[in-house]
């Protein structure tokens, strides 16, 4: 798989004009764009995510837990049509920006990798037969609600690719947006 290009932001999500390889934003500590797309469900009237198990080959995090899909944005797309783009390739659901919910952005200072991410939810009441994952990248899902997912993140923390802090603040965001 050719290395992708991205677009080089500012600390605020504005574009440079720039653009730069995924690994040397990463390398150099440039500020890039991602989206997160969380799938979702009311369950009886209770909100459950639906975790995966990556790649024990992915780059980062190989072999834990996380609680979305996603990944960066290419140079030339728009937030919007890389959530669609990372839903069909990491899921196989081809959905419509109009099918996601959209939620906050977040600002990620991680030194090498400096991300502005771009939130969204998807409402995917479906049977889990239907996703496929055939780049590679997700291992299995499973239904979880919130938390069920903060015991086990501070149980085994070692095991997931996120946080209790960041997994509250989703949580807040989705259900201000009062899913149905």
């Amino acid at each position: 798989m050719l290395e992708e290009y991205l677009d080089i932001v500012d600390e605020k999500g504005n574009l440079t004009g720039e653009k730069e390889l995924r690994s040397v934003c990463h390398e150099k500590g440039l500020w890039h764009q991602t989206v997160h797309i969380y799938f979702y469900r009311n369950n009886d009237g209770v909100i459950e995510l639906l975790p995966h198990l990556r790649s024990k080959y992915k780059s980062s995090h190989p072999n834990r837990w996380d609680t979305r899909f996603g990944g960066h944005v290419e140079t030339g797309q728009s937030m919007n049509e890389a959530a669609e783009r990372e839903v069909k390739e990491e899921t196989g659901i081809k959905i419509e920006i109009n099918d996601l919910l959209r939620g906050l952005k977040r600002v990620y200072d991680g030194g090498a990798n400096k991300e502005v991410t771009q939130v969204y939810y998807y409402n995917f009441d479906d049977d889990l037969g239907r996703l496929t994952f055939d780049d590679g990248e997700v291992q299995e899902v499973r239904w979880m609600n919130f938390d069920e997912i903060e015991k086990e993140i501070i149980k085994n923390p070692e095991k997931w690719s996120g946080s209790v802090k960041g997994l509250q603040l989703i949580k807040k965001d989705l259900l201000q947006k009062n899913p149905q």
